[in-house]
């Protein structure tokens, strides 16, 4: 075997590098498996020492790579070539926050196998060229921290400041001495650092605005919190217990804001430092798609109050289907790195939150069997603030299957602006969302209000409702003034024709429970419908259901959170009640009528069968969509039917034709709820009858003689002269010496005797062609043969063909010949015949035998 070698290209990259880096592995044995691991160099001495945590791990096998229903999941690391004893594979790091820190990193490649030594690569992350940075050193207790990371956070649109809401942009590792550097474009930031031996207080974080231009000096020195307590377990497979995951980040975040960091080893344990304090536990959901894994919805809850907390077992499943896709503006150009989801809809266990697009707006999202959502995230890349995105489907899924989904976005070039308030002061970091269906795919913008109530939403024309959210999420009415004290407010309608639009909110007081939906949109057949039903009550978060399912549009769901959602089948409208209920004693009933158009009415049929001239016709028209039955006319502007024909309002177009000719028209088509649909330019070929089929007509052929000149002509009718003649592919020849002429004629002299069969193909002008076989007898030269004398007249015998008539002459001197008849004979079964001259007048006598008359 061939030394294995290692290379990572490049080598060297920026921390916006958006494009994967390629490891490749060569000198392995054909099906070899190789371990990766990525190690933080922290003291960046090249060397792998204890001081340099397990960043990521995963495996890699020569001709393999993870493929489900066809697709291959580009998240996790496979082989990308059909090379055998070679692995080539495709790191997306941006796709991972957590691998795009500024910092040295050592990739070491081995064997589980011990087939050859492990192999240790260098690769560094360098800050991007941005003129403006933040610097300083991270110390704790006035000393300081060695190799610790710093994040740096941009608070999300309306997001209160600190850690709160915030969205990592950036990160690097300190060296030794504490010290890092982070460059960012200009903005306001927070900075967060981390270490594996303390807890960091993200709430406390305060923020700062980088200018353009500017070096800003920051030591931070009051971020840490040693830690004294520790949660620890083991990261596993939930088909497998035994087999754990490997270098995955666990981020842990506690009720009052801390955050604890580590990693798990190379056999999925995870060890924890922390303080007394309530914590989620959960892994890096982008670190799980590397290896395939999804996430669990609800984080583990674990109090340290009462000391460390060990033996933990998070067990998490293996995808078994997949979504894939495109995300691409209006244009078709395609996004990178925006952030999607998929998430279990009926059970609510799993799901996967880590899953970005590459430089070609492609995406992988990971899934189980059952019924899954799949959607762009809020939390999407800030450089797409301006933009909104068409909203996700809800499907069935089966394990195996792969199920594309692409996402189109549009360009929001204005805004819907408003305040919200509650018993005359602000509210503020609450959100509010607005939606619509534009071009008959639905989309929805959000945005959260700042410190004076105030909130922007960008969106493009359209006709949106705009909701502030009432449960669900740190920044909704329920978190911010508590459940049961607010009614939540009605939906606003806003117009947006090249118009920026304005909705205000004011949250009244809570008075019993008050449903303030009234009316709902219209949905379409086919295509995704997502409303929430709005209500209010002082005694605690609303449950809603139907009163009546029976009426309820098929394939909508009403959700306990008072979401109607999903893809309706039925065009109709449905009258039907709705109850929401506080579970507290209290409810109310209210009753909506909904109505699903059917899919937009189109005319379908865009091809005309021809008419025959002189012959009956009928063809229906078709069309789709729309409320049928449909009725059908001739617009006044259209140039006429062809003669005899006519158009009934059911479509059907009949008549018998009487002119030929190509004829061009205009139909229309209506519904029952008076919707029209035009479609131009129908064309319709009147031609002649076909012509009658081609038939030879010749029974036989005559028979031929050798030697004798031979002629037949072949017949034919039908089809459309003039005629071409030929003989059949694949037959065999006539008799030798005749032709078959072009023009049907049969000619020649025969040269040899026999019966010989043959087929003739007959084609006319049109390419049409007939076939027929014959049989020709052609028959031998004929012989007379002198028998001698008998009682005064002579004999003799002619040997010649059955069925043939022969001419036997006589003369008496063939200088000057005077050729007499002496008899004429044909057998239709003999080829042999006995001559007698009766009256022979001269001993000297000459004969000869002819072939005819």
């Amino acid at each position: 075997m061939a030394a294995v070698s290692v290379g990572i290209t490049p080598s060297i990259i920026s921390n916006t590098y958006s494009a994967p880096i390629t490891l490749q592995i060569k000198g392995l044995t054909a099906g070899d498996t190789v371990v990766v691991q990525k190690f933080i160099d922290a003291n960046t001495n090249g060397v792998l020492d204890s001081r340099d945590p397990l960043w990521q791990q995963f495996s890699l096998t020569d001709g393999q790579a993870t493929v489900i229903g066809g697709v291959t999941n580009f998240n996790v690391p496979g082989d990308t070539d059909n090379v055998s004893g070679q692995i080539t594979a495709q790191l997306y790091l941006q796709n991972d926050f957590s691998q795009t820190l500024v910092g040295k990193y050592l990739f070491v490649v081995s064997s589980p196998a011990g087939h050859f030594t492990p192999l240790t690569n260098s690769f560094s992350i360098t800050n991007f060229g941005f003129a403006q940075k933040f610097t300083g050193k991270v110390m704790n207790n006035g000393t300081n921290v060695p190799y610790a990371s710093v994040l740096l956070f941009q608070p999300s649109s309306g997001g209160g400041g600190g850690g709160g809401g915030m969205n990592p942009q950036g990160g690097a590792v300190a060296d030794l001495s504490g010290d890092y550097t982070i460059k960012a474009p200009p903005g306001t930031y927070a900075l967060v650092p981390l270490s594996f031996n303390f807890v960091s207080s993200v709430g406390s974080a305060p923020n700062f605005t980088l200018s353009s231009g500017q070096t800003l000096v920051t030591n931070l020195s009051n971020s840490f919190i040693t830690a004294t307590q520790s949660i620890s377990g083991k990261l596993v497979d939930a088909n497998n217990s035994s087999l754990g995951i490997p270098g995955v980040l666990m981020a842990l975040e506690s009720s009052n804001s801390f955050l604890a960091v580590s990693s798990t080893d190379t056999n999925g344990n995870f060890n924890v430092p922390v303080v007394a304090d309530q914590w989620k536990v959960q892994p890096s959901e982008q670190s799980l798609d590397t290896h395939g894994y999804l996430a669990s919805q609800n984080k583990l809850n674990v109090s340290t109050a009462s000391g460390s907390v060990s033996g933990l077992s998070i067990a998490l499943p293996k995808a078994t289907a997949l979504f894939y896709g495109t995300v691409k503006d209006n244009s078709g150009n395609p996004l990178t790195h925006v952030q999607l989801y998929s998430s279990d809809q009926v059970t609510g266990n799993y799901q996967d939150n880590g899953v970005y697009t590459d430089p070609n707006g492609n995406y992988v999202a990971l899934a189980l069997a059952g019924t899954w959502r799949i959607g762009v995230s809020s939390d999407s890349n800030p450089a797409f603030a301006n933009y909104i995105f068409s909203q996700g489907t809800q499907t069935n899924v089966s394990a195996g299957q792969a199920i594309q989904n692409n996402f189109t976005a549009i360009v929001a070039t204005n805004q819907i602006t408003g305040n919200v308030q509650f018993n005359g002061n602000p509210v503020s970091s609450v959100q509010e969302f607005a939606y619509a269906t534009i071009n008959g795919t639905f989309y929805q913008a959000q945005a959260d209000t700042d410190s004076s109530g105030n909130y922007a939403l960008n969106v493009p024309n359209g006709a949106w409702s705009v909701n502030v959210n009432c449960q669900g999420g740190n920044n909704s009415l329920d978190s911010i003034l508590g459940s049961g004290n607010y009614q939540c407010p009605s939906t606003q309608s806003v117009n947006i024709t090249n118009n920026n639009g304005v909705a205000n909110f004011i949250v009244q007081p809570c008075n019993g429970v008050q449903i303030s939906t009234t009316s709902l949109q219209n949905g379409q057949v086919n295509t995704y419908y997502s409303v929430f039903l709005n209500g209010s009550s002082c005694s605690g978060n609303l449950t809603w259901s139907v009163n009546d399912p029976q009426n309820f549009p098929p394939g909508l769901t009403l959700g306990s959170n008072g979401q109607i959602f999903g893809t309706p089948s039925t065009a109709g409208t449905y009258n039907f009640s709705v109850n929401a209920n506080d579970n507290n004693g209290h409810s109310a009933n209210q009753g909506l009528s909904l109505m699903i158009i059917g899919t937009p009415l189109q005319v379908t049929s865009s091809f005309l069968l021809n008419a025959t001239n002189g012959i009956s016709y009928n063809q229906t028209l078709q069309a789709s969509g729309g409320t049928p039955p449909y009725n059908w006319s001739i617009p006044s502007f259209s140039a006429p039917l062809p003669p005899n024909l006519t158009l009934g309002s059911n479509g059907v177009l009949s008549g018998t034709p009487t002119t030929n000719g190509t004829f061009y028209f205009d139909v229309i088509v209506t519904d029952t709820v008076n919707n029209s649909v035009e479609k131009d330019g129908l064309v319709l070929n009147v031609v002649n009858p076909p012509p009658a089929a081609l038939v030879i007509t010749n029974n036989s052929l005559p028979n031929g003689n050798v030697g004798a000149l031979y002629n037949a002509q072949l017949a034919v009718t039908g089809g459309q002269p003039p005629y071409y003649w030929s003989l059949a592919i694949g037959s065999a020849n006539p008799p030798p010496g005749l032709v078959i002429n072009p023009n049907g004629f049969i000619s020649g002299t025969p040269t040899s005797s026999g019966l010989f069969s043959f087929k003739v193909q007959a084609t006319d002008v049109n390419s049409s062609s007939t076939n027929k076989v014959f049989a020709v007898l052609i028959n031998p030269r004929p012989i007379l043969l002198f028998s001698g004398w008998q009682a005064n007249h002579l004999q003799m015998q002619l040997i010649g063909g059955s069925n043939q008539n022969y001419t036997i002459q006589a003369t008496t001197n063939v200088s000057v010949p005077n050729w007499v008849l002496l008899v004429v004979t044909n057998s239709p079964t003999a080829s042999s015949f006995i001559v007698t001259d009766p009256n022979p007048t001269n001993s000297q006598r000459f004969y000869r035998a002819l072939i005819g008359p």
